[in-house]
């Protein structure tokens, strides 16, 4: 029998909605900017992080090297971004925004908001407000020193965390 979407991992189900929302609005983001998600979100970066690397980019888009390589590539194409060498290092190049990359980008901010509206239309705006905060010290907490010590620590003993006060995931 099939465990139901509540009753699965955090992580599994949290990845399932992420693919299936990329997914479904992939095709609105390919007819009103001509780009991909995944091309949109590389976008974004450079454009926060002017003069961004390659190996940074890669890391924080949670991209493969060789995929966010093509997207760089064909956002260059496009006239959406250039690359220029490193004054310092010319082994690597720095990345950056064109005028066109930043129209699209704000564009692309608009499509986001209204598209993030839509997916979160089933849930009250306090509770959407609860959700996000939750995301936020969820992403903290994986992304801390803290978590990294006890992984480790778990790892080296082979034995699960207490789960004390915490309900099973069907309850």
């Amino acid at each position: 029998m099939e465990k139901s979407f509540s009753q699965e991992r955090l992580t599994f189900r949290l990845d399932l909605l992420a693919e299936e929302a990329i997914r479904a609005n992939d095709g609105i983001f390919q007819s009103r900017l001509g780009l991909k998600i995944h091309e949109v979100r590389v976008l974004r970066i450079i454009g926060r992080q002017p003069g961004i690397i390659f190996v940074e980019l890669s890391r924080q888009a949670s991209l493969e090297r060789s995929q966010t390589s093509r997207i760089i590539q064909g956002l260059i194409r496009l006239g959406l971004i250039r690359r220029e060498n490193d004054a310092a290092d010319a082994r690597r190049f720095r990345l950056f925004t064109t005028e066109e990359g930043e129209r699209t980008r704000n564009e692309a901010r608009g499509l986001s908001g209204a598209l993030e509206t839509l997916l979160m239309a089933p849930l009250q705006t306090a509770e959407a407000q609860v959700f996000d905060e939750l995301l936020a010290r969820l992403s903290t907490w994986v992304g801390s020193e803290d978590y990294q010590r006890q992984l480790e620590l778990f790892n080296a003993d082979d034995t699960p965390p207490a789960q004390e006060d915490r309900p099973s995931p069907s309850s």
